[in-house]
């Protein structure tokens, strides 16, 4: 039982009214001279003690009427099943939640899940009743309060609920639990009904439940009731992930990568896998996946031709009963003629004094007459704009400025590769003081005399691919002198020689890389630019960079969108969703460019007449393509909840559910009846004891005249005598 007024059980303290009015009252005693006393000794010991039942009986009905009163006025409540026998019911604060994630999408029949569940939801107001008042939230990863504050037009709350449309983004129950928590909080206790329409996926509840459901959700009373839309085995597969091979395309290249392709049934696949580039089809390849298993399945295509800095391709499988991860976009880059900055530190003398003369040389041999190189000096790092490179080699650098620091950081951290070669010109204490680096430098130490053998750690790395991959081995280094670098946790060693010393050190820094190379750009520390791995080396790592610029990161529904550092903060700039429609960013330094991507696609960031700046592909999240429910028991360990699945089902729910039952009606009906009781009991009392005045005792009527003033003479002594007996007393 609860109550909808529990400040009104104060009134229960007025029960001691009529104890106190009882115990203040003052017994009245009545003197009759009488003679004898033998019979009305009997006769006063039978009145006494009918006077105290009486009175006693008078009392606990006055309390009981001071008790049913007050708590009638606190309006009590009883559940359905314990108050089947009263009429009529309490007004309910209904919670309505409606899962409007991109599982709600999966189509049984010729409907969606959501459609079901709107209908269900709708099917729950027309069992309410007119005072019942209502909230509707609609809900993915995050919550929409359609009904913030609830209401009892139940019309408005029908629209409400029809007007909920299907989003792509992920399930998460928590904001919508938290909200719902508060509104639980605030109803009447015990009054508060949570009804969750969903297909209860196993992933929303993936959160910390005792902060919502701690001792102010139990306090409350509140009932959750998760209605599913049916309990259907979802069949279902989707693309997780794909992966090119291929640094970039260019016209007849061949572009490699594979697709994961993951079965979420019970039953194999027998599917298509088709990638389409710039909405041609360039591959298609048969998928067989065993039941509940994934598969990597591999393609190939000869690029066409392209233009712009990326290829937008679309990898998808025939259509299934949840068609949003049936495909998956991505960018592929186009090859763009490398632009690299060397940043000199000895440029005093013969240009084959230069630190960066061999570096110079190894970008222009083999057709890379097409690149853009400029050369710098340490000092002129500050005022150079590099955002439009690709590439940025330290070649044996002097000391660097904070401010050329920063700019390094910002360069890498917007997609761009940053490769040092140390040598005698740099300062390794101003290398320590560089954060960017992934490794910190030691002190220079000697090594032994001759070549040593180098080896490949990671032979899958794009910077050997097609290089030193295979059997062919690195070439042995010629090395005199060295930096005892020590890797940080996060960087990798791709190559090693000597004693296992470090040679090539990788570290990623947003959406770019920087690069170690442990040997001097010039001639200084030995001979490795004229070994056979430097002008290789040096090109891979420059087409690697003008694919990284071309790369752009792949995103999910629901995440923001970061501002890349190479974005012109001096102008407005326009984001061009999936759909065609646009979205402004104003100018100004700013951390994002989209605080939420809502759909799966392409989108492009432009600018003034430039054209698009950058571009990146958004996917739903993948976890959306596990559609099993939550199980019951690992459920109600989270929340004590009650399961209904399906339209009938609920129908039925609803038709024995009827919520709580009111009370009072009854307690003021027994407040009446006990006042009643009184009164009545009351009047008897007093027209009893009436009877034992001086003309009516408990002797009774018929000795009126023997007591009276018409006694017979032969009386009268008699009572002359008795004025010398004790008086009776009597009440």
């Amino acid at each position: 039982m609860a109550f909808l007024s529990p400040w009104m059980l104060a009134g229960l303290a007025t029960v001691f009214a009529p104890i106190i009015i009882h115990l203040m009252q003052k017994r009245h005693v009545i003197e009759v001279p009488f003679a004898t006393l033998r019979f009305l000794k009997i006769v006063s010991a039978k009145t006494r003690r009918s006077a105290r039942f009486e009175n006693l009986l008078l009392l606990l009905l006055r309390c009981l009427i001071f008790l049913l009163l007050a708590a009638a006025a606190a309006r009590p409540v009883v559940s359905s099943t314990a108050a089947k026998f009263f009429g009529g019911s309490a007004p309910r604060s209904v919670i309505v939640i409606v899962d409007h994630s991109a599982s709600m999408t999966y189509r049984t029949g010729d409907t969606t899940r959501l459609e079901v569940a709107k209908k269900e939801a709708l099917l729950l107001i027309d069992s309410l009743k007119a005072g019942d008042q209502v909230a509707v939230m609609a809900a993915n990863d995050r919550v929409q309060l359609l009904i913030a504050e609830p209401t009892i037009d139940h019309d408005v709350v029908r629209k409400a609920i029809q007007e909920i449309q299907p989003t792509e983004a992920r399930t998460d129950f928590a904001p919508a639990m938290r909200e719902a928590r508060k509104l639980a909080i605030k109803a009447p206790k015990g009054q508060s009904e949570v009804f969750l329409f969903t297909d209860n996926q196993e992933d929303a509840w993936l959160f910390d439940s005792k902060t919502i459901f701690d001792d102010e959700w139990k306090k409350s009373e509140a009932k959750l009731v998760v209605v599913r839309p049916d309990d259907v085995a979802a069949v279902n597969a989707g693309i997780k992930n794909v992966a090119l091979t291929s640094l970039f395309v260019s016209a007849g290249s061949t572009v490699r990568g594979t697709a994961r392709i993951e079965n979420f049934s019970s039953a194999p696949l027998h599917d298509v896998l088709e990638i389409n580039v710039n909405s041609d089809r360039a591959a298609q390849r048969s998928v067989d996946v065993e039941p509940g298993g994934s598969v990597e399945v591999p393609f190939d295509f000869q690029a066409p031709t392209l233009a712009g800095r990326t290829a937008q391709a679309i990898a998808k499988i025939q259509g299934d009963n949840l068609a949003l991860d049936d495909k998956f976009f991505f960018e592929i880059p186009i090859f763009q003629a490398p632009r690299v900055v060397i940043v000199e530190g000895q440029q005093i003398g013969p240009e084959k004094l230069h630190s960066g003369f061999f570096l110079h040389k190894a970008l222009l041999a083999g057709g890379g007459e097409n690149t853009t190189i400029k050369k710098i000096s340490t000092t002129e790092l500050d005022d150079t704009p590099i955002e439009n490179y690709s590439t940025v080699f330290l070649a044996d650098p002097a000391n660097l400025s904070d401010r050329g620091v920063v700019k390094l950081d910002r360069f890498a951290a917007a997609g761009g590769t940053v490769a040092l070669l140390a040598g005698d010109e740099t300062n390794i204490d101003n290398l320590s003081r560089i954060d960017f680096l992934p490794a910190k430098p030691g002190g220079l130490h000697d090594l032994p005399a001759g070549r040593l053998v180098a080896s490949v750690v990671e032979k899958t790395h794009p910077l050997f691919v097609d290089l030193w991959s295979g059997d062919t081995q690195f070439p042995a280094l010629p090395q005199k002198k060295v930096i005892a670098w020590k890797p940080n946790k996060d960087a990798k060693v791709l190559v090693t020689f000597g004693d296992k010393e470090p040679f090539l050190i990788e570290g990623v820094r947003g959406s770019g890389r920087v690069l170690i190379i442990n040997a001097s750009p010039d001639r200084a520390w030995g001979d490795f630019p004229l070994s056979p791995a430097f002008l290789p080396l040096v090109q891979q790592i420059v087409r690697m960079s003008a694919a990284q610029v071309g790369r752009q990161m792949s995103y999910f529904v629901g995440d923001s969108i970061p501002a890349s550092a190479a974005l012109p903060r001096d102008q407005p700039l326009t984001i061009k969703m999936p759909d065609g429609t646009t979205s402004g960013a104003p100018a100004g330094e700013k951390a994002t460019i989209l605080d939420r991507a809502e759909h799966a696609g392409f989108y492009e960031v432009l600018a003034g007449n430039e054209g698009a700046l950058q571009s990146f592909a958004v996917n739903v999240d993948r976890r959306e393509s596990v559609l099993r429910p939550i199980a019951t028991e690992a459920l109600e360990k989270i929340v004590p909840n009650e399961t209904v699945t399906g339209f009938d089902n609920l129908r039925l729910w609803l038709a024995r559910d009827r919520g709580h039952k009111p009370l009072w009606p009854l307690l003021l009906m027994l407040a009446l009846l006990a006042f009643a009781a009184e009164s009545v009991l009351s009047n008897l009392a007093a027209a009893k004891r009436s009877q034992g005045g001086e003309a009516h005792i408990k002797t009774g009527r018929l000795n009126k005249r023997r007591i009276g003033v018409s006694f017979r003479p032969e009386m009268k002594e008699v009572q002359e005598h008795a004025h010398d007996q004790p008086m009776l007393k009597t009440d």
